[in-house]
């Protein structure tokens, strides 16, 4: 490769990392951790629909891809139907949080323990 191909390589590699933090900061979905209610609720309604749910996903699949991070576990993902726990379109927030929970008591039993 010559000098200005990996010059021009460079510079694309950075504008890319730029872009990406730049959409990683004008989100306020987490990168990491237990998405919050209010920010699957964009419309305020007290409830996530299916729309608000995919456009979270989305988004965080955009921010971890841009952070060059590995995309470890996406055939894991919850679906909107694992969280809509009562079948009616739409998940509250106690069905949210008790699939949060739920979430949390698989890592946790999942995971090494201190005796292992």
């Amino acid at each position: 490769m010559t000098n200005r191909n990996s010059l021009l390589a460079a510079a694309t590699a950075l504008i890319s990392l730029a872009a990406g933090a730049a959409l990683a900061a004008d989100s306020n979905v987490p990168s990491r951790g237990p998405v919050p209610f209010e920010v699957f609720d964009s419309n305020g309604d007290g409830y996530i629909d299916e729309q608000e749910f995919n456009r979270v996903h989305s988004e965080r699949i955009q921010q971890r891809a841009s952070e060059g991070r590995m995309m470890r576990n996406m055939g894991n993902a919850p679906a909107f139907k694992d969280l809509d726990s009562d079948g009616d379109g739409r998940v509250s927030p106690q069905e949210h949080q008790a699939h949060q929970q739920q979430r949390q008591k698989m890592r946790w039993g999942n995971g090494p323990g201190p005796d292992r």
